[in-house]
């Protein structure tokens, strides 16, 4: 008997669809419309099952368990691309705070929001005695250790889709995403920011640590799950505040690092994710660091300059505002996702979605009003219908 079963209703149909769509994005075309994909993590997701976020980390078995019931819910109730053959792929989530307690961070946990990454470096002495992390240190060890149980409750698991069988399987073990810089914001807090600026050798030193601590833990988890990767993708949220000069100087150099090694062997291997307002960055990230993927890109940015600098050559995922979808109604959802589709579905490779990360509380009735939408403008056959 299986420890664990699930029927999700949702047929094989749907599934085959979702993936035409996403493979043909990736060359930069549509089958019948845009495809839709949300930002949708785990404190959506507890309140609508009555759960304490912090409950939602108590043990391995519980963690898994929860993650079956999210994805049961989504798949049978947020129209979406989510979902592109029948297997379900699970993961140790612990937000964002992984790769700073990889690196000797404290980790801030609360009972109703996710964990968050506490400041531990409080003067440029601190920094320049910062040393590089081994690959298990902190959280990394944990998710390392659940993602080998979580393993074995997969082989355990029995799912079907309306009936027909389907298997549960891991994510490949990641344990980064974040880019040097957003770690060093991380572990030293806002200081970070005037310290590249009074002491900006000392900086880039502790960024070259982070960066070789980084590539450490990338290869341990590579030996641990040597199966291939389909993409690399870093977060630069902690860049949006910074002049076009300083994130060439403090974000680029360490971030190629990483992406030369990690990201240039694969298809769209240069993905980057940046909340907030990232114009003033878009021809550093387009011309430096060579961005070809702009994964859940923030609401911030009017999909029109979007299109303007970085449409055709950039995969783009966004961008609809979170707090829009949360707080207006139907119609104002429609328009806006209409708005977004008509600026950037013509350059080619838009996925459709938040931007970024959908709100808890946000109703079913947005994400239907952005299905509407994108089936009524979304591109078919490489053009807008009249």
């Amino acid at each position: 008997m299986a420890r664990f079963e699930l029927n999700v209703d949702y047929s094989l149909d749907k599934m085959e669809m979702s993936r035409r769509r996403l493979e043909a994005r990736n060359r930069f075309r549509y089958v019948d419309r845009v495809p839709i994909l949300y930002g949708l993590f785990a404190r959506y997701f507890t309140p609508l099952f009555n759960l304490r976020y912090i409950d939602f980390f108590k043990d391995v078995e519980t963690h898994y368990y929860w993650q079956l019931q999210f994805a049961k819910y989504r798949i049978e109730n947020i129209p979406e691309d989510y979902l592109l053959g029948p297997t379900l792929y699970v993961h140790p989530f612990f937000d964002n705070v992984i790769p700073p307690s990889g690196n000797g961070g404290e980790v801030g946990w609360m009972d109703d929001g996710p964990p968050r990454a506490i400041p531990i470096i409080h003067s440029v002495e601190q920094m320049e005695r910062f040393e590089v992390a081994r690959p298990d240190t902190g959280l990394r060890g944990k998710a390392i250790d659940w993602w080998l149980r979580m393993k074995q409750f997969a082989a355990e698991t029995k799912v079907t889709f309306n009936g027909q069988e389907g298997r549960v399987e891991m994510e490949p073990l990641a344990l980064g995403f974040l880019s040097p810089h957003m770690i060093a914001i991380d572990l030293v807090g806002d200081n970070f920011y005037w310290w590249v600026l009074e002491y900006p050798e000392a900086c880039h030193r502790f960024l070259e640590k982070i960066t070789r601590a980084e590539i450490l833990s990338e290869e341990n988890t590579r030996r641990i799950d040597p199966r291939p990767r389909t993409t690399y993708a870093l977060a630069e949220d902690s860049a949006q505040i910074m002049s076009a000069e300083l994130f060439r100087k403090f974000c680029v150099p360490y971030s190629n690092v990483l992406f030369e090694r990690y990201g240039d062997s694969i298809p769209f291997g240069r993905t980057v994710h940046m909340c907030g307002k990232s114009t003033h960055l878009h021809q550093a990230l387009k011309e430096n660091l060579k961005m070809n993927s702009f994964f859940l890109f923030g609401y911030l940015v009017p999909p029109k300059v979007a299109a303007a600098n970085l449409g055709g050559t950039t995969l783009m995922w966004g961008n609809i505002n979170p707090m829009l979808m949360k707080d207006e109604g139907y119609d104002v959802v429609r328009r806006a996702a209409r708005e977004c589709i008509e600026a950037i579905a013509p350059c080619g490779g838009l996925l459709l979605g938040d931007g970024a990360n959908v709100c808890p509380g946000t109703p079913l009735a947005s994400f239907q009003a952005i299905m509407d939408a994108a089936e009524e403008f979304g591109l078919g056959s490489g053009r807008l219908p009249q």
